[in-house]
């Protein structure tokens, strides 16, 4: 007969050491800490709607209780205001939605080569409207915007949208005295921008007094340069440096410089007191 080696033995198990969980209490107490670990993983956190000072509600954003109280002392007690007011059992109040919505666009200019529209929103005054990109806005406000400039308002009226009482000038949003940043009319001055107060108003127009720009240079009693514009020369003061901004190379910035704020490109950065070895103008 043929011969066949002898079966193996069973091998022996293998004991755990001393003090140590059984397996089915160890794979039972892996299970538990994962559930744990999931558990901790999708915790929620509470954030807020938080319209930003200088910013329209329509670019609202999200934010966290440590990223709103980190902003400082105003907007921590906005929050603390807010949350006093949900504790009181009022209810939140969404007619802010409304007022998210563009009721008309009233201007337009162009930012870094880039066009941005000026933006009368629902419920609020003119006093509160915004420059907004042209890619965040519906087509059809703009399409009526430059239909209303190039005269054909009552026929994009019949066709697009039902009648709405007559428009306000486009240079409602301005006020008597109101301070403006404007481009001057100075060739040598293009692409800045120069404090400025608004002392006549008329339909497209502005005349302003600017707050730097001397008449004649030469005079005995200095007096400040007036000029009438168009309205498409005047903004708003922008708002302030978002916190953490900071310029990047190639980027887009405005520069202060003799009392003006000049459209620059960024060529090259370098720390406080470093100079400028490549020569870059």
């Amino acid at each position: 007969p043929a011969l066949a080696p002898a079966p193996a033995a069973p091998a022996a198990p293998a004991m755990p050491p001393a003090g140590a969980p059984a397996p089915a209490e160890a794979a039972a107490e892996e299970e538990r800490g994962e559930e744990r670990g999931e558990e901790k993983r999708y915790a929620l956190q509470a954030e807020y709607l938080v319209k930003k000072r200088g910013f329209s509600l329509f670019r609202a954003e999200w934010l966290s209780r440590e990223a709103i109280e980190a902003d400082g002392r105003l907007s921590k007690n906005s929050l603390a205001r807010f949350l006093r007011r949900m504790s009181d059992g009022e209810p939140v109040d969404d007619s802010y939605k409304a007022q998210m919505l563009p009721e008309r666009v009233i201007s337009r200019r162009d930012a870094n080569g880039f066009a941005e529209y000026l933006v009368k929103w629902q419920q609020l005054p003119y006093a509160e409207c915004s420059w907004e990109a042209a890619a965040d806005l519906p087509a059809e406000a703009i399409t009526r915007y430059e239909a209303r400039e190039g005269g054909e308002t009552a026929e994009l009226d019949a066709a697009v949208v039902p009648k709405e009482p007559a428009a306000p000038p486009p240079t409602a949003w301005v006020k008597k005295d109101m301070e403006l940043e404007v481009a001057p009319l100075a060739a040598e001055l293009a692409g800045s921008w120069f404090a400025a107060r608004a002392l006549k108003l008329t339909a497209k127009r502005l005349t302003v007094e600017y707050r730097a720009l001397l008449r004649d240079e030469n005079e005995t009693v200095p007096t400040p340069l007036s000029e009438k514009v168009d309205l498409f020369r005047a903004r708003p003061p922008p708002p302030d440096k978002p916190r953490g901004w900071a310029p990047k190379e190639g980027g887009a910035a405005q520069m202060l410089h003799a009392d003006g704020w000049w459209v620059v490109v960024v060529k090259v950065l370098r720390r406080r007191g470093e100079p400028l070895l490549d020569g870059t103008p």
